[in-house]
């Protein structure tokens, strides 16, 4: 069944120039921003859909009569989800469907292959050494672990955790990952699609401590529901001790407690941590995580969701739209995501 072409489409978002990426990728269509302010309720009222920053549209979502479709201009809709369940509001009667596909599979494989270079060559004592002046080739600095030789484990095989696991395996990593349906459950499409068939192995829940200790590193890549929330929490990361593994995350910071965290680099069942979420952003000051030298800290930048980039994923669930057809990446609010 095809749906009839909406020429209008509302954007509340404060990313910069995301209207004219939008006008690039969809010259037909007409886009209005919206401000936000004490405007915002009366403009979006009329709105068939919208393009939206989940904080600024969640004030509005019981006043949108005529809305079908909101396009999340971010990956983690978490926070929408929550305020919902708080506000005890029943989940929208419009489709809702997130940022999402292969530019934040190339961002974070990008973050997370840069990272895993950087710990096992020591690049923080060669640039300590670079000031200095010092010629030193001694520990890590030249001996060193290759991509190869390692095995990394994925915490979420999604889309974007299948993509760095394709990313691993053409460097020759030996790739683990966890998801929470087991191959079997998952259909040959979305196989594919989520590039599974580049583990080496794919383990559930059920076989979480077998996977941390048998990895090298181990990433997060899961967003944040009822079933990520502190699954590292406690003494989880101490199956990590034997391999001596390194944790990056990626994903959400709620997966692990910071004091779990920081009890498990003081206990050195992990030799090291590099962080880009929290469960506080941004981390305080007085957090101890920054006085670690085995842990890099980086802002939450593995993924920025770029104008160009959610312009093209609207385009494209436009079209699906406009045709009849199911849209890509929509939010399902008993999984939280």
């Amino acid at each position: 069944m095809t749906t009839s072409a909406c020429s209008s489409v509302a954007v509340l978002s404060t990313i910069p120039r995301l209207s004219q990426h939008l006008k690039l990728a969809l010259p037909n269509v007409s886009f209005t921003d919206v401000p936000a302010d004490d405007s915002t309720r009366s403009r979006l009222s009329n709105a068939e859909i919208i393009v939206a920053d989940a904080n600024l549209l969640i004030g509005h979502v019981g006043n949108l009569p005529t809305t079908k479709w909101v396009q999340m201009t971010w990956a983690g809709v978490e926070g929408f989800v929550a305020k919902l369940r708080d506000s005890k509001t029943t989940p929208p009667n419009f489709q809702v469907t997130r940022f999402s596909g292969q530019s934040f599979g190339y961002a974070m494989s990008e973050y997370v292959v840069a990272q895993i270079v950087n710990f096992e060559r020591d690049q923080r004592r060669q640039y300590e050494n670079q000031s200095r002046a010092k010629w030193e080739q001694s520990g890590r600095v030249s001996d060193h672990r290759r991509l190869c030789e390692l095995t990394v484990g994925i915490l979420g095989v999604g889309e974007i955790g299948g993509f760095l696991a394709k990313v691993l395996k053409t460097l020759g990593a030996r790739v683990w990952g966890m998801s929470r349906s087991p191959p079997a459950e998952i259909s040959e499409k979305d196989f594919k699609r989520r590039n599974l068939h580049h583990l080496d192995a794919h383990v559930t829940g059920a076989s979480l401590a077998k996977l941390l200790e048998s990895c090298d590193y181990v990433v997060n890549v899961m967003p944040s529901t009822d079933s990520t929330r502190g699954l590292l929490n406690g003494d989880a990361l101490k199956s990590c001790a034997a391999r001596g593994s390194v944790f990056v995350n990626i994903g959400r910071g709620s997966v692990i407690d910071e004091s779990d965290l920081i009890n498990a680099l003081e206990r050195k069942w992990i030799s090291g941590a590099i962080l880009d979420v929290f469960e506080n952003e941004p981390l305080s000051e007085h957090s101890k995580l920054w006085s670690f030298p085995q842990v890099t800290i980086s802002p939450h930048v593995a993924g920025i969701s770029k104008p160009e980039d959610i312009a093209q994923v609207f385009a494209a669930n436009y079209v699906r739209y406009t045709a009849g057809k199911s849209l890509q990446n929509v939010l399902d609010h008993n999984r939280g995501y």
